[in-house]
């Protein structure tokens, strides 16, 4: 039987606390543009910037491109 007086899940964080990135940049491939390599996410309550690297070993590549706006297509 399910109760309907208290919710099956409780919210630990309250929405104002959740800080979602949104992204900046885009690290590309300079010979490659359609590769991206990695984003550049910035937290709106902190400030904050982390980029996030899409690579196989997912660290930094040697050579790349960073773009403020990625170009659709």
């Amino acid at each position: 039987m399910t109760s309907t007086e208290t919710p099956a899940l409780e919210r630990i964080i309250p929405l104002s606390e959740i800080d979602v990135g949104k992204p900046v940049e885009w690290i590309v491939d300079p010979d490659r543009r359609a590769t991206i390599l990695g984003v550049t996410y910035e937290f709106s309550q902190t400030g904050e910037r982390k980029t996030v690297w899409y690579t196989p070993n997912k660290r930094r590549a040697k050579s790349a491109l960073v773009l403020s706006e990625l170009a659709e297509g």
